[in-house]
């Protein structure tokens, strides 16, 4: 089932578990990797693999919480789609009194804002090898003496190593067709800078689990499934995913209520990225009446091997979504595409305008599928 538990989210993120840790700076309970990108976040893995935490800018949070409804409606109609799936968005405010005269009233505030994230890789195969892939050529590369199983390689590695993701005609299509649909969702919402995450595992040879043969015959596939599954739901939708206190745009009717109750919401909704409502209309939001239905959830064309996508020839396993999509293209992305544009190709540059680069990387990917 891609339903989440209530209970077992909050015990895996709930304030008992991780906020009440954070605020007391023990992050005993997690596993901490720092980001291997420019944006200087932090990861945090939860004691179960299940979740991932990022931390994001101010910028990228009231982004976030702008483009919710969006965000939301694209995931609820597309059921294959490959956005990475938010669980939730959070703030931390830390307040520290100050010592000297006029410390009863003075106060320091700081805040930590973060996402909680579906974890891409929980899974128990090894990850062989993964890409970070935009479409985008300069500085895309990574030095030799970072090369690293743990390390994300990049598009121009990807096209030096001859990779080739082998799903076949069929799969080809339908991945793409719903890369082209969110990236236009992306684009519509002037983002960029996304990219797919892509890891391997290999399952013939030394490292396939449980076989040291060098073939994968059909009954060993086998156990990669196959075959998507149907879960019937019955759900009491009465919040929306992210948790927050409100949600604030330039339409004051706009304005929707988020409360904590926030995971059960999430079962039925954003944690599948595999929505299809059994009943008519779609999921109400905070503030309309409580209703009970059951909502059919399937797992998404490239989540149906055991949590990932099994190659044409049955000796790779696949694992695959977009990431990285809260990067605005504002007044500083459109002066950093102009000023590396004079002094690289404008082409290949990752920065450029919404339109071009989803363009580029649908291109991109078009010749990476087979």
């Amino acid at each position: 089932s891609f339903g989440i538990n209530h209970d077992d989210y909050l015990r895996s993120v709930g304030p008992e578990q991780l906020l009440g840790n954070m605020v007391l700076g023990n992050l005993s309970s997690l596993s901490e990797l720092s980001s291997e990108g420019k944006s200087g976040a932090f990861f945090y893995y939860t004691a179960d693999g299940n979740y991932m935490l990022k931390t994001v800018t101010p910028k990228e949070y009231r982004l976030l919480r702008r483009m919710l409804k969006s965000y939301h409606d694209h995931i609820f109609n597309n059921q294959g789609t490959l956005l990475v799936r938010f669980l939730g968005l959070h703030c931390l405010s830390v307040r520290k009194a100050r010592t000297g005269p006029l410390a009863p009233c003075s106060k320091s505030i700081t805040k930590l804002y973060f996402v909680v994230m579906a974890n891409m890789f929980n899974t128990p195969f090894e990850i062989h090898r993964r890409y970070d892939l935009k479409g985008s050529w300069v500085g895309r590369q990574t030095p030799p003496d970072k090369y690293d199983p743990s390390v994300a390689l990049k598009d121009v590695d990807f096209q030096h190593a001859n990779e080739c993701i082998r799903v076949g005609e069929e799969r080809k299509a339908q991945i793409v067709q719903q890369l082209e649909a969110d990236s236009a969702f992306l684009a519509s919402q002037h983002i960029i800078d996304y990219s797919l995450l892509l890891g391997i595992h290999e399952i013939s040879g030394a490292s396939a689990p449980g076989s040291t043969r060098d073939s994968v015959d059909d009954d060993q596939a086998s156990d990669f499934g196959g075959t998507s599954k149907v879960v019937r739901v019955n759900t009491t939708v009465s919040s929306v995913c992210l948790q927050d206190a409100s949600m604030e745009n330039s339409h004051q009717t706009n304005k929707r209520s988020f409360s904590s109750s926030a995971p059960a919401a999430l079962s039925a909704a954003v944690v599948s990225g595999s929505v299809a409502p059994s009943g008519a209309g779609g999921m109400q939001w905070p503030g309309s009446p409580m209703s009970t239905r059951t909502i059919t959830l399937e797992a998404p064309i490239h989540r149906r091997d055991s949590r990932g996508m099994l190659s044409q020839d049955k000796r790779s396993l696949y694992f695959l979504g977009v990431i990285d999509i809260l990067t605005p293209y504002d007044t500083v992305k459109v002066l950093e595409h102009r000023f590396k544009g004079l002094r690289y190709d404008p082409q290949g540059v990752s920065c450029c305008p919404p339109a071009m680069y989803a363009e580029r990387f649908n291109k991109f990917m078009r010749a990476a599928f087979a």
